[in-house]
Formats: C-alpha cells, sequence, structure tokens
C-alpha cells in the first residue's frame, strides 16, 4: 500500500478482460448488473450537492457502499481489524466530500486513465513475473483514506483497490505506483503475504518486507526515477542519508516481532502506525512518517545481493519475516560509516 496510509479505502468495479466493468468474485464482489463506479459517482454527486453531510452520506451508503457492501466492509473499512472504522470513516469521508466540488469533474477521467495504465503496467509487469495474471484482480475505487492498497475478501480472496478520486487529488505517476500495487497483489496470490504484509499472527518484520519489495519492484519496473519517486514523493524519506540505515535498523530491531494486527485489542498496532502510516502530525521521533518504506527499500537491496528477485517474491510469510530479521540484524551491525554499495 502507498500514499495516505493504512486508515484507508472505498470502492467500485472490477477489471473485465478488455475494460473495467463489475463482475463477481466469490461471495463479495458486485453482482454483474451492479453499476461501473464512475456510474454510481455521477448518480451519488447529482443529488449530493449543497446538502449537509448527513444526507450526503445517506446517499453515499446508498449508491456508492449499498450495491458492494460486503467489499467496502472487508477491503475498505477492514471492519474485522478496525473496531473505529465507523468513526474513522465518518471522519474521513466529511474531510473527502468537502474536496469533492473541486475535483468531481476529474473522476472519470483518472478511472479511464486508470483502466488504460492498468493494462500497460500488466504487461510490462509480466515480463518480470510471467506467472501474473493477464487480467489482474482489480477494482477502480472511491477512498478518502487511501491512494492504493491490496485487500482481502471474506473467502480469503486477494483483489487490489485504487482509488480514483485519491489518485487524482495526489496526481499521482501511475506508471510507479500501479507496479508497486501490481507486485501487493502477486505476492498475495502467489506467495501467501496478503494485505501488504498487514496480517493476523505476523510480525513487523512482514509489512517491512513486503512493502520494501514492492517499491524495489516499482524501481525495477519504471526505471529512471528517484528512491523520492519511487517512494511516492516523500522527499524527506529521499533526503534520509544511507548512513543512517544502521541506526534505523537498530531502532526497528526491538519491535521487529510486535504483532502487526494487536491481539489484545483486534487492531493494527501502534507501532505499525508509527513507521508505515502517513499523517500530517509527526509519529515516529527522529523519522519522517512512513520511515518503514525506505527502511525496507534499502534492506530489500541488501537482500538482492544474496537472492534473486523471483526468490524474494516466493517466500511465504513465515520465510519473509525470518530473512528480514536477519538482514534487519546485519545491516544493524554496520558502521554508519561503511559505504553501501546499491545493486
Amino acid at each position: 500500500m502507498i500514499g495516505l496510509g493504512r486508515v484507508s479505502s472505498l470502492l467500485g468495479l472490477l477489471l473485465g478482460a478488455i475494460s473495467l466493468c463489475a463482475q463477481p468474485v466469490g461471495a463479495a464482489m458486485p453482482a454483474e448488473n451492479t453499476p461501473s463506479i464512475t456510474a454510481s459517482f455521477d448518480a451519488f454527486w447529482q443529488d449530493a450537492q449543497g446538502k449537509s453531510f448527513a444526507e450526503q452520506e445517506a446517499l453515499w451508503n446508498r449508491l456508492i457502499e449499498g450495491p458492494r457492501e460486503a467489499l467496502y466492509r472487508s477491503v475498505v473499512w477492514e471492519v474485522r481489524d478496525n473496531p473505529r472504522w465507523q468513526k474513522n470513516k465518518n471522519m474521513m469521508l466529511k474531510a473527502r466530500l468537502a474536496q469533492y466540488p473541486g475535483i468531481a469533474s476529474r473522476i472519470p477521467a483518472e478511472a479511464g486513465d486508470i483502466e488504460a495504465q492498468l493494462r500497460t503496467q500488466t504487461m510490462r509487469f509480466r515480463a518480470l513475473f510471467p506467472g501474473a495474471a493477464a487480467v489482474p484482480r482489480a477494482v477502480i475505487v472511491l477512498a478518502p483514506n487511501f491512494d492504493a492498497k491490496s485487500g482481502v475478501l471474506p473467502d480469503g480472496t486477494p483483489v487490489l483497490a485504487l482509488a480514483a478520486d485519491t489518485l487524482a487529488l495526489e496526481k499521482a505517476d501511475l506508471g510507479i505506483v500501479l507496479p508497486h500495487e501490481l507486485f501487493h497483489l502477486y505476492d498475495a496470490e502467489h506467495a501467501g503475504v496478503k494485505n501488504d504484509g498487514v496480517m493476523r499472527d505476523t510480525g513487523l518484520t512482514l509489512p517491512l518486507f513486503a512493502e520494501g519489495l514492492a517499491t524495489y519492484v516499482s524501481s525495477v519496473a519504471s526505471p529512471g526515477h528517484s528512491d523520492g519517486q519511487y517512494l511516492f514523493l516523500q522527499s524527506q524519506m529521499a533526503e534520509l542519508p544511507r548512513s543512517r540505515l544502521p541506526a534505523a535498523a537498530r531502532d526497528f530491531l526491538p519491535i521487529a516481532g510486535t504483532m502487526t494486527i494487536d491481539p489484545t485489542v483486534h487492531r493494527i498496532s501502534r507501532l505499525y502506525a508509527q513507521w508505515f502510516e502517513g499523517g500530517n502530525q509527526p509519529l515516529n521521533p527522529g523519522y519522517p512518517n512512513r520511515a518503514g518504506y525506505w527502511l525496507g527499500l534499502n534492506l530489500i537491496r541488501q537482500l538482492r545481493r544474496t537472492y534473486s528477485l523471483q526468490q524474494l517474491a516466493s517466500w511465504p510469510p513465515a520465510e519473509a519475516q525470518q530473512k528480514t530479521r536477519a538482514a534487519l540484524a546485519q545491516m544493524a551491525s554496520v558502521s554508519s560509516g561503511t559505504r553501501h554499495n546499491r545493486p
């Protein structure tokens, strides 16, 4: 996942073989006669403009979420692991609806661009991973709290959600975003690293590995950009000197085994948020928000000295965690003055 962080979501429109259309995939996907997300948005926005938030939310629930309720609950709002999902939804949806007057006209074009770019980027991605699906299980969504993320349907099926409204707001480079997210989907389908590495009974080493590897894959699939661009314009992370990596590894190691989803409260752990979430408020003293992406990317570069990209992409969660912890320990033991060779 990228962009605004994990406390996120919204959705609509399954990618067909040539064009995006709603098709059933398991029990949670919309029925075949479900309108496209752009049609649903047009109907919603026509009625919602100028109304109170309470009226807009009721229309949203009926026109946007209603036809896709199970999908929204499992992938968008992640109800099972987010006890505060309703409060978060109300807060984030209210803020997003206030932005719609400025971006509503751009949403259909953004959805069309995502559709076209997804076909192009899928072909390029399959040059790296021939086993990837020719037609990825992807949905275009509307989401007030993420730009793109993989998720899991109630039946365990992985799916990729791409938020047209957030991507339009960010003016995101889809040539960088899509390889990153296509890898998360591939990793879920082929190695079992689901939900961008945010899984029950796994430690923080798994999202560190998953986000680092997805960022690295984006750099291989779409070369010629800076680290800041691969880290999705997080300029503060790109400015972190590589000499800080050993210290960052030492800071991460003590919490590496912390459960990503806290089993005592059944929610994503505070330490996950500290290293991987974004926002306007500082979360991690001494580091920019989402510094786990930066640490993970450089950790993968270290692992690539020993393992091929295909080997890394084949590791199931347990193996990925074990090898990530070992690589962290190795990185932590390096003197800050030691030169790092970038593969």
